[in-house]
């Protein structure tokens, strides 16, 4: 049975990874998920729901925030490296229940377990420094495609 915190960020990362790759309706996968691993308590289940549903819904912030503290362009990274960095830094800046500490020790196991190992020093460098330095992710108000993480046209508009 999959209980531990690890394994949800494990399914969470397939699933937006799945979305990503295959172009799945989110609520379409997220409903295939939680039917797979209907054994998971309602406390599992939706977590995994809120950090897929959070993670997509604010892909283009979580992005621009990551930018703040990588010299390598979001588009430019593995698509595990970037699917574990946006579920962390969503975790981080959007779930106050959990710890900052777990997010990022989680991160880079996932990584590793993922086959990243060589890249986890960098997944930790980069959540560390964001934990760090909170201000340099703040949010920038006059730009307000990033501000809502909805296209530009649309934020202009």
């Amino acid at each position: 049975m999959i209980t531990n915190s690890e394994n949800l960020r494990d399914i969470v990362c397939e699933l937006l990874l799945e979305i990503e790759r295959e172009q799945t309706p989110s609520h379409v996968a997220i409903r295939r998920m939680l039917e797979k691993y209907q054994y998971l308590g309602s406390g599992e289940r939706g977590f995994i729901s809120r950090l897929t549903r959070g993670t997509l819904e604010r892909r283009m912030t979580l992005d621009w925030m990551i930018e703040q503290f990588s010299s390598i362009k979001v588009k430019k990274m593995k698509p595990v490296i970037r699917t574990i960095l946006r579920m962390s830094v969503y975790q981080i800046k959007y779930m106050d229940g959990v710890p900052e500490s777990a997010v990022c020790n989680e991160a880079v196991k996932l990584a590793k377990k993922r086959g990243f190992k060589n890249l986890s020093g960098f997944v930790n460098g980069i959540l560390r420094n964001m934990i760090r330095n909170p201000e340099k992710s703040e949010l920038p108000e006059d730009n307000l495609s990033v501000y809502y993480s909805q296209p530009k046209w649309l934020a202009d508009y």
